[in-house]
């Protein structure tokens, strides 16, 4: 009975820390219409339950204990606020005058993690900031505060190791939120870290001595141990699969293939490492007595933690298989299910944000896939050997209790995780053994293990050599769409709903239909019956997607980082899953289109720029739902329909007016213009087509312009200030952004 007591204290308190999700992550000022649905639901849920279960439960708590489960409810949503950060009033973030643009600045600050590579080839790492000139004379430094961004480029980065101060030339800027949806949140991002400012360095004026860190100098001895015995790529995967891939500085690109293959678990210390290193534990301390393999034990655990660092992941494993250690010393079986859940409540004490950590959600529903499904997976494998039975049923498990998650955030889902991670499990628990045992040599004596990390090449190598195939196969990332908060709540629901009664785990088939329906019936539906047309920010030139009853136009493609960054996203958290026609409009972006095909299937390509194949000056292309024209290819005018809308984009990167007649066929409804310098002159060629609203693209659009556009009323919107801009029928045109209340 008082086990059941504390059990619905920690749910009380890990569910309200949940419902801080109603007003936003993170969100340090919730409105008071916000405090009060929260608070409303933290007390009546208790009420509810009360009623229900008083009615069916003999042994039910009284109303007094409800009435404490919600003051412990209420204290868990408190002290997740109390623990947001935020910007103090000397944080450097408050030096910033203009939020779109950076200013040039020295700062000097200490480094509190190791420099990580970035997917621009540049160099990352956290800068606590001391002193801060803004003043190109040599005026004394004003005494600042806050968490720093920093990027530097990579041959700037010699020796540089946390606890360091340094002074850093460069551009401090304030993050802003993603302009499109589906586009990465680095505001957020940053928020989350306590950082409110970032620093684009361009260089070093000043390096302190390096303070000897122990942690740090291990790690960096097993890492080079590593790379010198396999070679750089392939030493700093197996370095990644013994301390996790926030230890070692990986490539992205290595680190996105094993994360697209559901194998993210491979490269990030946590459970299944712990475990394998529990079990090592066991086999080499069989001999003595409980309390020393406890002793023994713990040392070693702690040892590896430290290694790795504090990660969320790797302690929730870490204070699971202590429990293990102290129930063989009071010979009594471990609960798994109690210890995983009172490891979570212990680890969300210490830090409740880490709530909204993905790694730990990730950590706890994989852990809790094998404490719970796993073993019923393995039963209906039955006619399998146990071994391979159970190899089988761990990646299926892991992958029910996931892969919701995985599609809620990712917006995609890749059919080959589980066949890849059932065959590839066997390499796996090869190479992590072998990597910490070569590891353990390295420290001790480094010659003998890099000897013994030899023999992991080969292994390895295959691994690796069928990861880099998968990406190549149709569907190895099919799109999902947005899913939305309420359909994931019932997706969990249905699963522990199955799970927890066990008459109802005969019909799973029929929870895995539910389920299945409820990701596909919202893509289906947009497909027939969505029409819209999107405007997405390019480096260079505008993005424009169309889209009409599951067919996809687009216009210009954009450079490699737009796709990467850009469109791959978008098309994502649309569903997207073919290009039925992408209109190029620059026919030098051939790698662009490749690193599109790549990803997503595309059934046509056309150059509408194209001299070699097309030389008359006016082209028109009926393509499926669309009529595109292209008016004039030397400033790039192109003309388009989608269904009574008529649409003109003109592109000067180069000209400030240009000396040509549009003949246009019909009115026109949208004008977007994109290049270097909108200036007066061009809203007086606006004013001779009368469009009912102006879309520009440009990074910099003076006052006097902004001044005179009000002045002849007309409607218009700036891409690099209001971000994607989209049209829908029934909506008409506004700030993507301003759209998204459909997935909610």
């Amino acid at each position: 009975m008082i086990f059941w007591r504390y059990i619905i204290f920690i749910l009380a308190y890990i569910g309200d820390l949940l419902l801080t999700g109603l007003w936003g992550f993170p969100n340090p000022d919730p409105s008071w219409q916000q405090w009060t649905i929260v608070i409303l639901l933290t007390f009546t849920i208790p009420f509810g339950l009360f009623i229900i279960l008083n009615r069916n439960w003999r042994r039910c708590p009284p109303l007094r204990f409800w009435f404490f489960v919600s003051l412990v409810a209420f204290f868990a949503v408190v002290y997740f606020q109390l623990r947001l950060p935020s910007p103090k009033s000397t944080d450097i973030s408050y030096l910033i005058k203009d939020s779109f643009r950076s200013q040039k600045v020295q700062v000097l600050g200490k480094n509190i993690s190791e420099p990580r590579i970035t997917s621009n080839n540049r160099k990352k790492f956290w800068l606590k900031a001391q002193k801060a000139n803004f003043s190109k004379s040599n005026e004394p430094f004003k005494t600042v505060t806050g968490k720093l961004y920093l990027t530097l480029p990579t041959e700037e980065i010699n020796s540089i190791f946390p606890g360091q101060t340094l002074i850093v030339e460069g551009n401090l800027y304030k993050p802003r939120s993603p302009q499109h949806s589906g586009g990465f949140n680095f505001k957020k991002y940053l928020a989350k870290q306590g950082s409110f400012s970032g620093l684009k360095g361009e260089k070093i004026v000043f390096i302190g001595e390096n303070t000897f860190l122990v942690w740090t100098n291990l790690r960096h001895r097993i890492i080079n141990g590593f790379t010198n015995a396999l070679g750089t790529e392939k030493g700093l995967v197996i370095s990644s699969m013994i301390l996790g891939r926030k230890a070692v500085d990986l490539p992205p690109e290595t680190r996105d293939l094993f994360v697209n293959l559901g194998l993210s678990h491979v490269l990030a210390a946590s459970g299944f490492h712990v475990a394998l290193l529990l079990a090592i534990i066991f086999w080499l301390t069989q001999s003595l007595s409980p309390n020393k393999r406890l002793i023994f034990g713990v040392v070693i655990l702690l040892f590896y933690v430290g290694l790795t660092g504090i990660q969320p992941s790797i302690l929730r494993a870490a204070l699971m298989a202590f429990s293990i250690l102290i129930g063989q010393l009071l010979d009594r079986k471990t609960n798994s299910l109690g210890a995983l859940l009172l490891s979570g409540f212990l680890l969300l004490v210490f830090n409740p944000l880490w709530i909204w950590d993905l790694g730990f959600q990730l950590s706890f529903l994989a852990t809790f896939a094998l404490l719970v499904t796993s073993p019923l997976i393995t039963k209906k494998l039955d006619f399998l050997p146990t071994k391979i039975a159970s190899l089988i049923a761990v990646p299926i498990a892991v992958a029910i209790w996931t892969s919701p998650l995985t599609m809620y955030v990712f917006h995609s889902f890749s059919f080959y995780t589980i066949p890849f991670n059932i065959l590839a499990t066997p390499l796996v628990m090869l190479l992590i053994v072998g990597g910490i045992i070569s590891a353990i040599f390295i420290l001790v004596i480094p010659s003998l293990g890099t000897q013994i990390a030899i023999f992991l090449f080969w292994p390895l190598e295959i691994l690796l050599q069928s990861a880099q195939q998968i990406p190549h196969l149709k569907l190895s990332a099919f799109a999902v769409g947005q899913i939305s908060l309420i359909t994931l709540i019932i997706i969990y629901s249905v699963l522990i709903t199955i799970w927890s009664n066990k008459k109802l785990q005969k019909h799973w088939k029929k929870g895995a239909l539910i389920i299945i329906v409820l990701v596909i019936i919202p893509i289906i539906h947009k497909n027939l019956t969505l029409s819209k047309v999107t405007i997405l920010k390019g480096n260079q030139s505008p993005i424009i997607v169309l889209q009409n009853r599951g067919k996809t136009n687009l216009i210009n493609i954009g450079n490699e980082s737009d796709i990467k960054y850009t469109v791959l996203p978008f098309l994502y958290q649309q569903g997207i899953n073919q290009i039925s026609t992408a209109i190029i409009a620059n026919p030098r972006k051939k790698l662009s289109l490749s690193m599109l095909e790549n990803k997503t299937k595309v059934n046509q390509t056309i150059y509408i720029f194209d001299e070699e194949k097309h030389n008359n000056k006016d082209k028109t292309r009926k393509r499926d739902f669309t009529t595109i024209k292209v008016i004039n290819k030397n400033i790039a005018v192109v003309q388009w329909q989608i269904k009574d809308k008529h649409w003109l984009w003109m592109d000067s990167q180069t000209q400030n007016l240009p000396l040509i007649s549009l003949n246009l066929d019909h009115s026109l409804d949208v004008f977007l213009w994109s290049g270097n310098n909108f200036s007066t002159d061009w809203i007086k060629l606006v004013q001779q087509y009368k469009p009912e609203v102006v879309i520009i693209s440009t990074n910099y659009l003076s006052k006097l312009v902004k001044k005179k556009l009000r002045q002849e009323n007309i409607k218009w919107y700036w891409i690099q200030q209001d971000g994607a801009i989209q049209w829908i029928p029934k909506q008409g045109i506004q700030p993507l952004l301003n759209n998204q209340g459909e997935n909610l």
